[in-house]
């Protein structure tokens, strides 16, 4: 008998090893790095001062989900200042003045002057000066909707004295002695609380049956309904005896809620973690927590104080941009309010892009998020275009839900939850496919507000004239159908994950089938490039070119590589058009209209330029999709916040501040994230 040598098999148990060591390879890849060891991490050596997320000049602060907010409008004055409930869309402002302090000694009250205040995410630090005196007030949120501010009164004089410290606050000496309906605005002292307690009425904002876009299906509480703020706090007058070169600390609380019970509840909390030993040090031991349970960064970023504090920046101000409901449309879950100030809500794509940061340091929030939206659809089964917890309008965006659904649920690993969104997420798919979809196939838009606002590739529908958030009809879109492709690809992920294979196959068959279609009816291969076309036609609607016509590619249609190169190369990088310091502009540079502070005439959007820096990677250009990711955070560097969108004339750019855009904005947060693990180069 001959016995053959293993020499043959072992070659094919090598190659195979071979092969899954790399699959596991690229398995690890896209897996978060492993997270750094207590005490050990970055996060204990970036600098927080002057971090907080909503900084100077509009300081709305928080970092425990609440839906109270503060802002510094005299940021050059003592005292907390602004309050704000972030209840409705933008919030309502409550009162100018929240909390302020005087000093006196021996009757005779002493000039109180503002040193300095640093804003942090942990914690806002006030230095007020005085004769041989200094007052600090550092405030901190040490549960949720409570406000702790720890005094400390230092006396620099080589004598004894006796200080009196007395505080104003909203209703101070305005007795609850009103006659007939109690009117919007007022704020009055409470019966049978401490002195320091408040109540008042403020009206409610709605975003909904007031704007065009979202309008169509709207829920909740109308505008100007009346809702009520209590506030419990106990702001009696505080006489303090300090020695020589001594200092005297004392801490108070003020707690609110929607009514008084709540506030109560707040305050016994917060007042029950102080009496076992809170101090602000433990909101800054909690913020160090948060960031290292963040992935260390990209070895490219990972060591740089700039690109440090650019990721804490960007992890505690979307952490703090989470508000927790109250019982209606989002009960106690969080949803990711665009800002908390000036434009409070959540919309649907801001609250997509948004999750994909989020997962990074807590799935969790990405969860409650996206589940809020799948679990208040619309009749037709659309999800809403804005949701708040005390309304619902609208029916969707641009869908992307899905493709976010999919990244938190690869952080998060919980088919549980997997299975609960699952069904919603394929309504919405269903909802455009059944309600919105020309005779041939192709997906429509039916409002400007569900894409880009202003986008001059409208102008045609408004015999071209500008107009914004505006019905809109006629037309077949590349753009669309490609995010609808990369949904149904990633229900079809989500149903192989659920064991539903046909399921699976259907959504991966109706993709392929829609994903030929854009190309058939939506790519000019003597231009390379796609374009919007006239309904059930093949000609170019406006011939517009901006970054969404080359979504197809990041889709991934089925184009050959040659002409996947040509589109690239031709447009993509070409400076003329898109590829300059400033990348990708939200309309081609060499388009008439273009103005690089137009809002989708012009300025960078950044999600957007996340997704071609991913389209880039994919298909072979890293050097060139490297270079956007430096640029997308080069630039975000040059404003002192996460700005919505940015002006693209290099010469303009962080120099026009909140005129230019909102600031502090989530998905620009969430990019920022995204781009400093270099995400983009995962499959």
């Amino acid at each position: 008998m001959r016995i053959e040598t293993p020499r043959r098999h072992s070659k094919l148990a090598v190659t195979c090893l071979l092969l899954w060591c790399a699959v596991q390879a690229l398995a690890v890849d896209a897996r978060p790095p492993k997270k750094v060891a207590n005490g050990s991490s970055w996060a204990d050596k970036v600098d927080l001062d002057d971090l907080v997320p909503y900084t100077v000049p509009t300081a709305a602060w928080s970092d425990r989900y609440s839906d109270i907010a503060i802002t510094w409008d005299k940021p050059e004055e003592p005292g907390i200042q602004r309050l704000q409930s972030l209840v409705g869309w933008a919030g309502t402002k409550i009162t100018d003045n929240l909390l302020s302090w005087k000093i006196s000694e021996n009757g005779q009250t002493l000039p109180l002057k503002l040193k300095h205040r640093n804003y942090r995410p942990d914690k806002v630090i006030e230095t007020d000066r005085s004769d041989n005196l200094e007052v600090t007030a550092t405030a901190a949120f040490p549960v949720w909707d409570a406000i702790a501010v720890q005094f400390s009164v230092e006396n620099f004089a080589a004598h004894d004295r006796t200080i009196d410290l007395n505080f104003d606050y909203p209703g101070k000496g305005v007795a609850p002695d009103w006659r007939g309906p109690f009117p919007a605005g007022l704020v009055v002292s409470v019966e049978n609380e401490p002195e320091g307690s408040w109540s008042t009425l403020y009206k409610h904002n709605e975003h909904g049956r007031n704007v065009v876009w979202v309008r169509d299906f709207v829920a909740g509480m109308t505008q100007d309904t009346t809702l009520e703020l209590s506030c419990i706090a106990d702001l009696s007058s505080h006489k303090l005896h300090i020695g020589p070169n001594g200092n005297s600390r004392f801490t108070i609380v003020m707690a609110m809620g929607r009514n008084r019970g709540r506030a109560h509840q707040a305050y016994r909390e917060a007042m029950a973690k102080i009496t076992k030993g809170w101090t602000p040090d433990a909101e800054t031991a909690r913020i160090r927590d948060l960031l290292r349970s963040a992935p260390i960064l990209a070895p490219k970023y990972r060591g740089n104080p700039k690109y440090e504090r650019l990721y804490a920046h960007a992890i505690t101000g979307m952490n703090s941009a989470f508000i927790r409901g109250e019982g209606g449309y989002t009960a106690a879950t969080r949803i990711p309010y665009t800002g908390k100030d000036g434009i409070g809500i959540a919309f649907f794509w801001d609250t997509s892009f948004t999750t994909l940061g989020a997962r990074e340091f807590a799935p969790e929030l990405g969860e409650e998020a996206l589940q809020d939206f799948v679990d208040n659809p619309s009749p037709r089964g659309a999800l809403p275009g804005t949701l708040s917890d005390t309304h619902r309008a609208g029916e969707g965006q641009a869908p992307i839900m899905t493709w976010a659904a999919w990244h938190v649920y690869e952080s998060s690993h919980d088919k549980a939850w997997l299975a609960k969104v699952y069904p919603g997420l394929s309504g919405h798919i269903n909802f455009w496919m059944k309600y919105h979809t020309s005779p041939r196939g192709l997906a429509e838009y039916f409002n400007a507000g569900q894409i880009g606002d202003n986008d001059a590739r409208f102008d045609r529908v408004y015999n071209g004239v500008e107009h914004s958030n505006q019905p809109v009809s006629g037309f077949e879109s590349p753009d669309l159908n490609s995010f609808l492709v990369m949904e149904m690809r990633n229900l079809a992920r989500m149903a192989i994950e659920l064991g539903r294979a046909s399921e699976a196959a259907e959504w991966n068959e109706r993709a392929n089938k829609l994903a030929k279609l854009i190309v058939d009816t939506c790519y000019f291969p003597d231009d390379a490039m796609f374009y919007d076309v006239s309904e059930g036609t093949h000609e170019k609607f406006s011939g517009v070119k901006n970054p969404n016509m080359f979504l197809p590619l990041w889709a991934g249609v089925p184009l050959p590589e040659a002409e996947i190169h040509r589109i690239i190369e031709k447009h993509m990088l070409n400076p003329d058009e898109f590829f300059r310091s400033l990348p990708f502009p939200s309309l081609s540079f060499d388009n008439p209209k273009y103005d690089p502070a137009g809002y989708w005439r012009g300025r960078i959007w950044p999600h957007f330029v996340y997704w071609m820096t991913q389209t880039l990677w994919r298909y072979g250009y890293h050097k060139e999709a490297e270079l956007t990711a430096d640029r997308l955070l080069s630039m975000m560097q040059l404003e002192p916040w996460f700005m919505e969108n940015f002006n693209s004339d290099p010469q303009k750019v962080g120099t026009v501040g909140e005129q230019d855009s909102q600031p502090e904005y989530i998905w620009t947060q969430s990019a920022a994230i995204e781009l400093l693990l270099e995400r983009y180069k995962q499959e």
